[in-house]
């Protein structure tokens, strides 16, 4: 077995979220947009003791189409997530690796060589492969933002890879 490299494989289980549907970055952020939705919704998203309930990921290739998701409480109804979509996000294994986010702010390239580090593990695994099923998609999660952010002096971005356990020939 190749050696984790900073990198951890976990489990998510299946968990509602409200979702923005896929959108542009400008439209998410935007006035109006999902995330101004959710910060008047906050009330809609499940506790959790670590990190915050949210994913994000691109549409297939398109990289100007982005789906958010938060995980949301038990009882919410889809009324409550009016206009957005209440879903069922399905889980599945994933590898899991923190890089230094890419901004205008922040040039750096931490991000991508981090995604290509946990691409080159999965490849070499014997144990795990892509998991290219519909509708797994890798996505990523912003990280201690606001304070750790600033102390940091760059954000942090969490990447998730979807994988699954090679089948036994």
């Amino acid at each position: 077995m190749t050696k984790l490299q900073n990198m951890r494989v976990i489990e998510i289980p299946p968990f509602r979220a409200v979702s923005s549907g896929p959108d542009t970055f400008a439209n998410l952020f935007g006035e109006g947009g999902f995330g101004q939705w959710m910060e008047a919704h906050k009330h809609l998203v499940k506790d959790l003791l670590y990190a915050a309930p949210d994913f994000m990921w691109h549409e297939e290739d398109d990289v100007d189409q982005t789906v958010w998701i938060f995980a949301i409480r038990d009882g919410v109804t889809p009324e409550d997530c009016a206009p957005y979509a209440l879903i069922t996000f399905e889980g599945g294994i994933w590898l899991v690796a923190t890089g230094e986010d890419e901004t205008v702010e922040n040039p750096s390239k931490d991000l991508r060589k981090t995604v290509a580090g946990m691409s080159k593990w999965i490849e070499k695994s014997k144990a795990f492969e892509r998991d290219e099923r519909p509708g797994h998609r890798g996505m990523c999660h912003m990280v201690g933002c606001g304070a750790i952010e600033k102390a940091l002096g760059f954000p942090q971005q969490e990447v998730f890879l979807p994988i699954k356990i090679k089948e036994k020939a």
